[in-house]
């Protein structure tokens, strides 16, 4: 494996699940929680507008401390993932260095980059694909030493 060459598409998670922006918080929630994901492109067509985030969701949701089911239920279904998306988020492309992918994540603190082509969601990747990564390239250097 030459670590040099390795670009985002050959580690990001193609095709991503997408929620437009007028779709609900419940949904994005309901989509996260079924897909086992924590990051979704908000998108319209194919076009990135934003991205929302597992976290977002949280921090959205109303308090089951002080809020009744109803209340929670109410607000999640009435709120558009537009109210609390990242808007412009920032992006890398397919063919970009892994290694430059990575660092923009290492040094943004940020979970995910969509990948984009033409303004078109093409993929994401996540510090779990980084992870997966590291291992895939752990894996062949302890293969090298014997």
């Amino acid at each position: 494996m030459d670590l040099s060459t390795l670009t985002v598409s050959d580690y990001m998670t193609p095709n991503p699940i997408a929620v437009g922006p007028d779709d609900t918080l419940m949904r994005a929630l309901e989509i996260i929680r079924l897909r086992g994901v924590r990051r979704l492109p908000v998108t319209v067509g194919d076009m990135l507008v934003g991205l929302i985030t597992e976290g977002d969701l949280k921090r959205a949701e109303p308090s089951t401390l002080t809020d009744s089911e109803d209340d929670f239920n109410r607000v999640m279904d009435e709120t558009p993932v537009s109210r609390i998306m990242i808007q412009n988020p920032v992006t890398t492309q397919a063919d970009a260095s892994l290694l430059e992918a990575a660092e923009v994540l290492l040094n943004t603190k940020y979970g995910a980059l969509p990948v984009v082509a033409g303004g078109r969601v093409t993929g994401i990747l996540t510090d779990n694909d980084l992870i997966r990564a590291l291992v895939d390239v752990l894996r062949e250097a302890k293969g090298r030493e014997g």
